[in-house]
């Protein structure tokens, strides 16, 4: 239960977070409203995290934390960038699929580091 609610409340947070990264570094500058780009990098957030969640709980059942963080990550960044490629249509250029799918695995990778079990050992 607590995998749920980690990969469902902060990774939304943590995608909407490298979003409005990715604008500060693109524009320059900050700005205080929230638009329908946020709106919508929430809710491509929920579905990756929706779609990783299964996949690091199967991890942890199969895999100690030090290989599930990277493995759930690397899933996390490819679901972002299939998501995005599908939504879209067509290629993008190889600088805005960086973005997702840099977004994408850290945000998934420090959601399975922060849903790990912590009174279970490690291997």
């Amino acid at each position: 239960m607590k995998r749920t609610f980690v990969f469902l409340l902060l990774g939304p947070i943590l995608g909407l977070f490298g979003a409005t990264l990715n604008e500060v570094v693109a524009r320059g500058r900050f700005h205080w409203e929230f638009g329908e780009g946020a709106a919508m990098a929430l809710i491509f957030s929920v579905i990756v995290s929706a779609v990783t969640a299964p996949v690091d709980g199967y991890f942890a059942h199969a895999l100690p934390l030090p290989l599930r963080v990277p493995l759930t990550a690397i899933v996390g960044a490819t679901i972002a960038v299939g998501l995005i490629l599908a939504l879209g249509g067509k290629m993008l250029p190889q600088d805005v699929l960086m973005r997702f799918t840099i977004t994408g695995a850290l945000a998934m990778g420090t959601c399975s580091l922060l849903s790990h079990n912590s009174r279970a050992m490690w291997w």
